[in-house]
């Protein structure tokens, strides 16, 4: 999937569900984010990010905060610059993502390219 099409994606949730482009690009992110295999490391992160954008209220944005924290100690768990030769390194990386509480049209591109980049490899 390229970029284009992940904000094309998302522009249609945030219609559908009547949320804010950002928070619709988030959910799309958290739903291909789900179907892979994520670092047992890292999982209470994903977990962190699928309460906060699902807005069931037991999450802040500086528990957020700190659940980017915990992913990118993960992150400087790998050898320098090691993290995108692996699938968990660029899995970890795109969740980095969906660890931001918010975003303006120009975030938003670059997180859906960067996203796409690290997941399939396209941008």
């Amino acid at each position: 999937m390229k970029n284009v099409e992940l904000l094309a994606a998302a522009e249609a949730i945030s219609r559908t569900e009547g949320i804010d482009e950002w928070h619709g690009l988030m959910k799309l992110l958290l739903q291909h984010l789900s179907a892979l295999p994520i670092p047992q490391e890292i999982q209470s992160s994903l977990r962190t990010a699928e309460a906060y954008w699902n807005c069931d209220g037991t999450v802040s944005a500086e528990d957020l905060e700190s659940a980017k924290v915990e992913t990118w100690h993960y992150l400087h768990s790998f050898p320098r610059g090691t993290d995108l030769e692996s699938r968990e390194g660029r899995t970890a990386r795109a969740l980095l993502c969906v660890l931001e509480p918010e975003g303006d049209i120009e975030v938003r591109s670059m997180t859906a390219d960067w996203f796409a980049a690290m997941i399939w490899n396209e941008s």
